[in-house]
């Protein structure tokens, strides 16, 4: 089990839809954490009218782990996206965008608490959204196993991800590996924009499909053939994708300590 960041240098790629899709066809138990600093929409877009009485979000988690460091009490605040089924679980985030500066000293509690999840039944997905500003959670990244960049390929996405790249190295160093997705089509390849980034491995792309899309960021109607609709083949592909890019970096570096 890990822990996966997907983030975004804005512009809009998709991170929540794109981290919902990701984790429906995990294939597997996964937890999306959304950790965007401004704030959760799941619960009010995905979710709508469905869920009452949500146990919380992750500023009443913050506020609980500061009473009790038992990073178990995790899952009074996670809720399950799939009903009894408890394979596609949701932590929400914070409801109000004003409560990001009350989190800034939590952020370590949460990882703790998050990675003690992955240490043991499940995957975990972060929503960190957008990156880049003075609230984006450096300390919460730091503790993934994986982070994974969503930007369109485009010149203008490109620019936007270089300076959000550095900033994310200067902070997390090569300890913690970093990939890229692309959403939708644009003027260049995969290969162009891996160069264009430093070299970063493109290990995914996410085709445009509003239709699904709208099912995932509104709540609206799912038809029948929605879980073979392009959205969630690219989804399914990105979660096997992200698994195998992970196993063979962590592959890697056992065999390096070995020698």
């Amino acid at each position: 089990m890990a822990i996966y960041t997907l983030m975004s240098p804005g512009g809009s790629p998709g991170v929540t839809t794109t981290a919902l899709a990701v984790t429906y066809a995990w294939g597997g138990r996964t937890l999306l954490a959304e950790c965007d600093p401004k704030g959760g929409s799941v619960v009010q877009g995905f979710l709508t009218g469905q869920i009452e009485g949500v146990p919380g979000d992750l500023l009443d988690l913050a506020l609980a782990i500061a009473h009790d460091p038992d990073p178990g009490v995790l899952w009074k605040y996670v809720v399950s996206l799939d009903q009894d089924v408890l394979e596609w679980l949701l932590l929400p985030g914070i409801r109000d965008p004003r409560h990001a500066l009350q989190m800034e000293s939590a952020w370590d509690s949460v990882a703790n608490a998050l990675k003690t999840a992955a240490d043991g039944v499940v995957d975990v997905v972060l929503d960190v959204g957008q990156i880049g500003g003075p609230d984006t959670p450096m300390r919460l990244i730091a503790a993934s196993d994986l982070v994974l960049m969503l930007l369109r390929p485009s010149l203008r996405q490109v620019a936007d991800a270089r300076p959000r790249l550095d900033a994310l190295g200067r902070h997390i160093g090569a300890k913690v590996p970093v990939a890229l997705c692309l959403i939708g089509e644009g003027d260049y390849t995969a290969k162009q924009i891996s160069e264009a980034l430093y070299g970063l491995p493109v290990v995914g792309t996410i085709p445009h499909d509003p239709k699904s899309a709208a099912v995932l960021s509104d709540g609206k109607q799912a038809g029948p053939s929605f879980s073979r609709a392009p959205l969630m083949r690219g989804a399914a592909y990105l979660a096997l994708a992200m698994r195998s890019h992970l196993g063979t970096l962590q592959e890697a570096t056992d065999k390096a300590v070995s020698r």
